[in-house]
């Protein structure tokens, strides 16, 4: 299934990218793994705390940004997150919550939602809350460190890249052209190679 996913993915990537250098993103992909398996694995590093594993604080993330306003969310939804970012079962993900609702982390909370007997709800609880926020600054802390060497505004246009380019809200903006063209870059910085 996700297989197939990422084969419409894709085709639909390649009918919108007709227009788009593929040597500038060519470019770009020399980023990926560096990005992914230096700057990513670390920053996961940092948000576990020493405490939990990568796959509990994918967890506690997607409670963080995907919960309703008082806090709960589907644990299905958590599931077919989890399960695109993965391989692992739902017997995994119940493991994963239970370790994480029971002392000594007792982050979680898991109860039957009142809508349908048939489905569970999720929340931080006051210590996960905390733990949550210890993440976001030790995560901060860490790319701060990583950025020491960038502008305000290289930053802030790298930002508004990002944004741009990943975000299905911006992204859609953009085609529907609601969204105004970045400023220019600070510029192409010559004789600099990616390195791993």
């Amino acid at each position: 299934m996700v297989a197939k996913k990422l084969s419409n993915g894709s085709k639909v990537a390649r009918r919108e990218a007709a227009g788009v250098p593929k040597t500038l993103v060519s470019e770009l992909l020399n980023f990926f793994y560096p990005m992914h398996y230096r700057i990513g694995m670390d920053l996961e590093t940092v948000m576990c705390q020493g405490q939990i594993s990568r796959k509990q604080a994918a967890i506690l993330w997607l409670i963080h940004t995907r919960s309703s306003e008082d806090g709960w969310v589907r644990r299905k939804e958590i599931e077919n997150r989890l399960a695109t970012w993965f391989e692992i079962s739902n017997s995994n993900i119940s493991k994963l919550l239970r370790e994480l609702s029971k002392p000594p982390l007792s982050l979680v909370s898991q109860v039957e939602n009142p809508e349908s007997g048939r489905e569970k709800v999720i929340r931080l609880t006051e210590t996960g809350e905390r733990f949550v926020a210890g993440m976001i600054d030790a995560s901060v802390d860490y790319l701060a460190g990583q950025l020491s060497h960038v502008t305000e505004s290289e930053l802030r246009w790298g930002v508004d890249f990002l944004a741009l380019a990943f975000r299905k809200a911006s992204r859609a903006a953009r085609l529907r052209q609601e969204v105004p063209h970045l400023d220019l870059p600070p510029g192409r910085i010559a004789g600099i190679a990616v390195d791993a």
